[in-house]
C-alpha cells in the first residue's frame, strides 16, 4: 500500500492512495493529538483541501503515534485562558465535530491507539470506525475529570450510540473499552490488528457513494440534523454550572 501527493497542514498531512486516488488519508502527527486552536485550524485547512479536490470521495483519518489516536481537548492550553475564552473554544470544537459529522463524503476513523474524551467524540463524528483489537482504549472520562458533556457533545454521542444502556454506561462510568469490547457493543464497526488495510478495504467499497456529494451530504445532514443543530447552537447546557464556564458571552 502506497500513499502519494502528500500535503502538509501544520501538524497534520493529507495523502492519496496510489492505487485509487479518490481515497484520501488525513494523518494526525502531534503525539497525543489534542485539540487546541492551532490544531483546529489545521483540521479545517485539511478538510478545505480535501473538499477542493473534485475526485476526493472517501476520507480515512488516523494518527502516526504508536499510542494515541486523540486524547481530546488540550485542557492545559485552554483552561488558563479563562472562562469566556474556554467557552468560545468549546464552541469552535463543536464546529469541527459538526463539520465532520456531515462531511459530504464517506469518513472512516482508523483508531490506532487511545481515543479519549473529545478524541472519542471526533471518532464518533465519522461514518465508520475501525479500531485496533490489541492496543488502545475508547473512553469518555468526563465523569472522572468532572466536566459534564455539553448538549452538542451529548447529541453527537447519542446519535451514534443508539443502545440506551450502552450509552448510559459509556457516559456515566467512564469505562475504558478495548477494541474487541468496543466492537461487541457497536461503538466501533470492526476491531482488528491491520486497521489501515481494513480501512482501505472499506473505503474501496464506499468511495463510489461519495462521488455524488450533494446526495451523500444531504442524506447525512438529514440523518444528523438534531445533533448538528445542537453542535451549531452556542450553548453549554448544564455544564454552565462549572466555574470554568462562569462567564457570559
Amino acid at each position: 500500500m502506497k500513499w502519494i501527493n502528500k500535503k502538509e497542514f501544520g501538524n497534520f498531512y493529507v495523502e492519496q492512495l496510489e492505487s485509487n486516488e479518490d481515497i484520501f488519508l488525513l494523518t494526525l502527527n502531534d503525539n497525543e493529538n489534542r485539540f487546541n486552536d492551532d490544531n483546529l485550524g489545521h483540521f479545517h485547512k485539511s478538510l478545505d483541501y480535501i473538499e477542493s479536490c473534485e475526485n476526493a470521495s472517501c476520507l480515512i483519518t488516523t494518527s502516526i503515534s504508536p499510542k494515541f489516536y486523540s486524547l481530546g481537548l488540550d485542557l492545559d492550553w485552554a483552561l488558563p485562558r479563562g472562562p469566556k475564552n474556554f467557552q468560545e473554544f468549546v464552541f469552535r470544537f463543536h464546529a469541527l465535530l459538526q463539520r465532520v459529522l456531515v462531511f459530504p463524503i464517506p469518513t472512516i476513523s482508523c483508531i490506532n491507539g487511545h481515543s479519549f474524551a473529545g478524541g472519542a467524540m471526533f471518532s464518533m463524528a465519522h461514518d465508520y470506525r475501525i479500531m485496533r483489537s490489541d492496543k488502545g482504549f475508547f473512553c469518555l472520562p468526563e465523569i472522572d475529570i468532572h466536566i459534564p458533556l455539553t448538549p452538542g457533545m451529548n447529541a453527537i454521542l447519542q446519535c451514534k450510540i443508539t443502545n440506551a444502556n450502552i450509552f448510559r454506561d459509556v457516559v456515566l462510568t467512564g469505562k475504558r473499552f478495548g477494541g474487541k469490547e468496543a466492537e461487541k457493543l457497536q461503538l466501533v464497526d470492526k476491531s482488528c490488528s491491520d486497521i489501515l488495510e481494513k480501512s482501505v478495504e472499506l473505503a474501496e467499497l464506499l468511495h463510489t457513494k461519495g462521488k455524488d456529494r450533494i446526495t451523500f451530504g444531504s442524506l447525512k445532514e438529514e440523518m444528523y440534523k438534531n445533533a448538528s443543530k445542537e453542535l451549531i447552537e452556542k450553548t453549554i447546557g448544564f455544564a454552565s454550572r462549572l466555574k470554568i464556564f462562569e462567564s457570559k458571552l
